[in-house]
């Protein structure tokens, strides 16, 4: 039974044509590798699988869930997924990562000792060497599937990158225990030791070479109760992001109009735009969390995954009531609806700035394009809302 199918799949790169009519399944209990030169078009096709890329016609689906279309219907059901980027931000916990992948309490000693991260569980990913982060990686894009007894979609780009030859040993078992599970494995290696392990050898631009794979052994790892991980709270509050992006700016804002103004003489119009403009300046830094998903395309791995990035706009809700309390207390004037509007206006200008930097992640050149230019829009509505609670 499929698990992983891709329909009459056509896809472009720029001006390249990757992927013409394209059909692939995987099988409960296969593993399917994709060979070729770089460039080929394997790592395409697994962003194409895991939802990330745009396509031209066809459709994806894992577990007869549609993940997405040629029209732009999306959907989304747990599967594993390990890119070429470890897609892991730097601040993150190895210990906490784990934790966050599987959204349930599990003994992560054991799994880590296994790689030999055991001794690295509670220091940050940006302290790992290259080699130890590519492991937390594989480890995350493996790990739903070893926490489930049903059949899973596991999808791995270059896994072994990166690793040594004993790490990519304990991959090739890994996966053949996988698919003893009734696990459905996609991966993309010029790796022989993952080859040896292949029910079927894609080697593009396309031909099929069908093995006689060893058998393996499948443990699942006996996960706790659900808990819903507040990543982007946890992340913020480690890192002070939303004072080094948000909070600075406010107060620059504040502090250049106390410098400028003379609060005594301030009318009832230019009172409500002194107190709300703060707000505003936290607002248009976004979400704090943005440009650290930025780092190794983090960003990509939990929209894939998660269906949704981790974020931190509720802090911006609660800094931006507070920069206006302050920016009220410094002219000694204190309207409660102007304060909750203020808070309310963060909350809101953060959140759509926030959605227009996300849209320009899905660019092939996201930095190309500048669409945080109409930001400067947001400040109509800023201006209406001054003009309405002017008193």
């Amino acid at each position: 039974m499929p698990v992983i199918e891709m329909v009459d799949v056509s896809l472009r790169r720029g001006r390249q044509q990757v992927l013409e009519n394209w059909n692939l399944s995987v099988d409960s209990g296969e593993v399917v590798v994709l060979s070729g030169e770089n460039g080929c078009g394997k790592s395409s096709v697994i962003e194409a699988c895991s939802g990330l890329l745009p396509l031209e016609t066809g459709s994806t689906t894992i577990s007869k869930q549609l993940i997405r279309d040629s029209e732009g219907r999306r959907g989304r059901v747990a599967f594993g997924l390990c890119l070429q980027d470890d897609c892991i931000m730097g601040d993150e916990i190895v210990e906490e990562r784990l934790l966050d992948v599987a959204e349930c309490s599990f003994d992560t000693t054991s799994l880590l000792k296994k790689w030999k991260l055991e001794h690295r569980s509670k220091d940050r990913v940006a302290m790992l060497s290259g080699g130890q982060r590519r492991k937390l990686a594989v480890i995350s894009g493996v790990l739903p599937a070893l926490l489930s007894s049903k059949p899973m979609a596991v999808l791995l780009d270059e896994p072994d990158s990166g690793l040594d030859d004993e790490s990519v040993k304990i991959l090739a078992k890994l996966l053949t225990d996988l698919a003893a599970g009734g696990h459905s494995i996609l991966v993309a290696s010029h790796n022989q030791e993952i080859h040896s392990i292949a029910n079927r050898i894609v080697n593009f631009p396309f031909s099929i070479e069908k093995l006689n794979p060893p058998i393996g052994k499948f443990e699942s790892i006996t996960g706790g109760k659900q808990v819903q991980r507040m990543v982007g709270h946890r992340i913020n509050l480690r890192t002070m992001s939303l004072f080094a992006n948000n909070g600075i700016a406010g107060l620059l804002v504040l502090g250049g109009m106390l410098a400028l103004l003379e609060p005594s003489t301030l009318d009832a119009k230019m009172r409500a735009g002194f107190i709300l403009a703060p707000a505003l300046a936290l607002g248009l830094c976004g979400d704090p969390l943005f440009r650290l998903l930025q780092e190794n395309r983090a960003h990509a791995w939990w929209n894939a995954s998660k269906g949704m990035s981790p974020n931190s706009l509720l802090h911006v809700l609660i800094s931006a009531g507070l920069l206006t309390l302050l920016a009220s207390a410094a002219i000694n004037y204190y309207d409660w609806k102007l304060i909750g509007a203020g808070a309310l206006f963060g909350f809101v200008t953060a959140t759509i700035v926030s959605w227009i930097s996300h849209a320009t992640l899905r660019l092939a050149r996201p930095n190309a394009l500048m669409l945080r230019l109409l930001t400067p829009i947001l400040i109509l509505p800023w201006a209406l809302v001054v003009d309405t609670l002017a008193v």
